[in-house]
């Protein structure tokens, strides 16, 4: 490579180091700022024991602020956690690399998987309109081939993350000239949830259950977090900024007493529903876990991955979409964490 190119994008790759480092801090403090302002500043004690531990054990202080909020939502230190921003910075380049990133790629989901819970209709790749099968859709048959099995659709597209970059469209009114806009993404039919999700969530958006899957050095697969995401208000789909979520039993499925608003503070029931979380499980759990180690199996060289879900109204899984390259680890590490002690992760450099 020629030095110069090969100077130009290391500075760069630093800079956008720095850029994500300041954005996790950032959101740390906000995250801890409101939960001392609820229940009370973080013990002394505590708060020396996560500066020890991120210099420490994780070599740099400023993996410290996320270890502040595990401490905040858990009520006490535990070892072996992996602060968000130390999960980025030097734990996925180790596990995953550039492999993660295919899962931006949305249309190789049927590349990748080949399973019917994936229940993508059809990619637009660089201009094109492709089938589920793999062969382009003609301009005359786009409508019946995205509206074939539902009058309404959502458009996912390969730059989308936390609800940005997704649109939901129905039959009437939808002009096929405008799709080329749309760029390169997916259309997935719009799912009918199950009843339960949607009298906990009372939400037009679709409940998503979030699965956190991870592979050892065997190549072993073992879901290390769970829990379910609702929207709120009237959104169409689920956005990070006001998601509720409700803590899963990793092994049994059933939701725990407590959920958690964006803000991490604590709450017992759906604010819009007004439906305790509590005394209820995930519909067809079981069939959820045997679904996503089945997918992850065929991609064990990405080493943790996280599987946005949901359960239908007739019962069935269906997979909205996966992350295998900044699958955000917080939440669970604070709620259900350490989650992945015994693979040493946080012992790994970048």
């Amino acid at each position: 490579m020629n030095p110069l190119l090969h100077s130009a994008k290391s500075l760069g790759k630093a800079a956008l180091r720095r850029y994500y480092s300041r954005n996790h801090i950032r959101a740390a403090r906000g995250k801890l700022e409101k939960l001392e302002k609820a229940y009370g500043p973080l013990d002394q004690s505590d708060r020396a024991r996560c500066d020890a531990y991120a210099v420490e054990v994780l070599g740099d202080k400023k993996f410290a602020h996320w270890l502040y909020v595990y401490v905040h939502v858990s009520g006490s230190f535990k070892e072996g956690w992996i602060p968000d921003n130390f999960y980025d910075q030097c734990v996925l380049p180790h596990i995953s690399g550039p492999y993660g990133e295919l899962s931006s790629l949305r249309s190789l989901n049927s590349v990748l998987f080949d399973v019917p819970e994936f229940p993508d209709i059809a990619a637009q790749i660089n201009g094109m309109i492709v089938g589920r099968n793999g062969n382009p859709v003609a301009s005359r048959d786009l409508v019946e081939v995205l509206f074939g099995a539902s009058d309404r659709i959502v458009f996912k597209s390969d730059a989308s993350q936390s609800g940005i970059g997704v649109r939901v469209m129905g039959r009437t009114g939808f002009d096929p000239a405008q799709v080329q806009s749309l760029g390169s993404g997916i259309f997935q039919p719009f799912i009918r949830q199950h009843e339960l999700f949607q009298r906990l969530g009372n939400s037009p958006a679709v409940a998503t259950l979030r699965l956190t899957t991870a592979a050892d050095d065997r190549g072993e697969m073992r879901v290390r977090g769970a829990y379910l995401r609702f929207g709120q208000g009237s959104a169409d789909y689920v956005l990070s900024a006001d998601e509720v979520n409700a803590v899963v039993d990793r092994e049994t499925g059933e939701l725990g007493v407590t959920g958690y608003m964006p803000s991490y503070l604590r709450i017992d029931r759906h604010p819009q529903s007004d439906e305790p979380f509590a005394g209820h499980a995930i519909p067809n759990y079981r069939d959820c876990v045997r679904v996503a180690l089945t997918c992850h199996a065929r991609v064990p060289f990405i080493r943790c991955i996280g599987w946005d879900m949901t359960v239908d109204h007739l019962g069935a899984v269906q997979i909205l979409e996966w992350n295998g390259g900044h699958n955000g680890i917080k939440f669970t590490e604070a709620t259900q964490g350490p989650c992945f002690s015994d693979l040493g992760w946080h012992r790994l450099r970048g």
